[in-house]
């Protein structure tokens, strides 16, 4: 074989090759209807969920230290306004990958921290590698997955965002 490496591809070659190019396009076009799926149903949970912990402050202060999360009323408070916040641009797509940041973050720590509030699940996350299960039935799970989604591939041509890049392209 005279091929260098540089040469070598993984696209399948012959008749299978336009078949492949236009599926791969089809496939391409339900990124942008997915992202909006996903986005409109975590904004709007995010809201949803950050508004009852700003509106049941007190029940939600006392749950964050029974999780022994520290400063309980500052983190509920922060919590709640990013979940509110977030969750409302996320929505709209307004700042997405921005917005995402401080999402992921806050379902990180809330995964960890509550997950760590309860001795025999500390033991399970040392040993995460070995069985999933106590992250990946956490509630804030979802959430996380979602934002790290929206931080890499953007919310789409569906939203604010895909919005100003459109007209920023046609300047």
């Amino acid at each position: 074989m005279n091929q260098t490496t540089s040469q070598i591809s993984v696209r399948p070659q012959g008749r299978l090759a336009p078949l492949y190019d236009h599926f791969a396009w089809l496939a391409a076009l339900l990124q942008s209807p997915l992202l909006l799926g996903i986005r409109i149903y975590i904004g709007y949970q995010c809201a949803i969920s950050g508004w009852a912990h700003l509106h049941h402050f007190n029940q939600t202060v006392e749950q964050f230290k029974e999780w022994k999360i520290p400063h309980p009323e500052a983190s509920v408070r922060i919590s709640a306004t990013t979940e509110l916040v977030g969750g409302s641009l996320l929505l709209v797509g307004l700042a997405a990958r921005l917005v995402s940041i401080p999402l992921i973050f806050n379902f990180l720590v809330a995964m960890v921290q509550t997950d760590l509030a309860y001795p025999g699940s500390r033991e399970k996350l040392f040993h995460l590698w070995d069985d999933q299960a106590i992250i990946l039935q956490d509630t804030a799970f979802p959430f996380f997955v979602a934002a790290v989604l929206i931080l890499v591939f953007g919310p789409g041509w569906f939203s604010v965002d895909g919005l100003v890049k459109f007209f920023r392209r046609k300047k």
